[in-house]
């Protein structure tokens, strides 16, 4: 007898609980419609310049390079066409001041300011479709300074991913870019958060 009344009490909160989770207006909430998704991939193309770009980014992520070009008039440089430009953000830029012993920009010089530069500014264009897993040597504005370009082959489960790198010609240690082929009206922009 009490065996019936456990069931019977089981089967009661079951039909209670399904009722409730079939229920679309419980406390006043409607089924959720779906929606038609609209894709759109990422756009990397851009309708300004490599100059304009960081200029935009001026109050996020990249405020001391901004300041930085402007000290030293080096606007000219990132308007140029067919470069690739290496876009040091504030945590880079950051690294590149203790790492080089400045305390900010206001004490770094004009040529400071600009051989600096002249490391991240390399001639032609770059995109990370163009190159392999064996370093690609390019010449940067600084004619005492030649980079490699690359990209790296990681596996993750089933899928490889691909990162992109650069590094001092000759050299084992890498700098992983954190954003890639963003195509200003002038060139390629990779973002690094990691200076040379």
């Amino acid at each position: 007898m009490k065996n019936n009344k456990n069931i019977r009490l089981g089967i009661i909160c079951l039909a209670i609980v399904s009722l409730a989770f079939t229920s679309c207006n419980i406390g006043g909430l409607e089924l959720q419609q779906d929606a038609k998704y609209n894709y759109s991939p990422i756009k990397l193309t851009m309708d300004m310049t490599a100059y304009q770009f960081i200029e935009s980014r001026k109050n996020n992520d990249m405020s001391l390079l901004y300041l930085a070009i402007n000290k030293a008039g080096y606007r000219d440089s990132f308007e140029v066409q067919n470069r690739t430009y290496i876009v040091l953000n504030d945590i880079a830029f950051t690294s590149y001041l203790t790492n080089k012993k400045f305390a900010n920009i206001s004490t770094m010089s004009k040529q400071d300011i600009v051989k600096m530069l002249n490391q991240y500014i390399i001639k032609g264009k770059y995109l990370v479709q163009s190159l392999t897993t064996k370093s690609t040597k390019v010449q940067t504005l600084d004619p005492t300074l030649q980079l490699g370009l690359a990209v790296l082959v990681s596996s993750f489960g089933d899928q490889a991913k691909y990162r992109a790198y650069f590094t001092l010609w000759g050299s084992t240690s890498t700098r992983l870019f954190v954003t890639t082929n963003l195509q200003p009206t002038n060139g390629v922009i990779h973002v690094t958060d990691s200076p040379l």
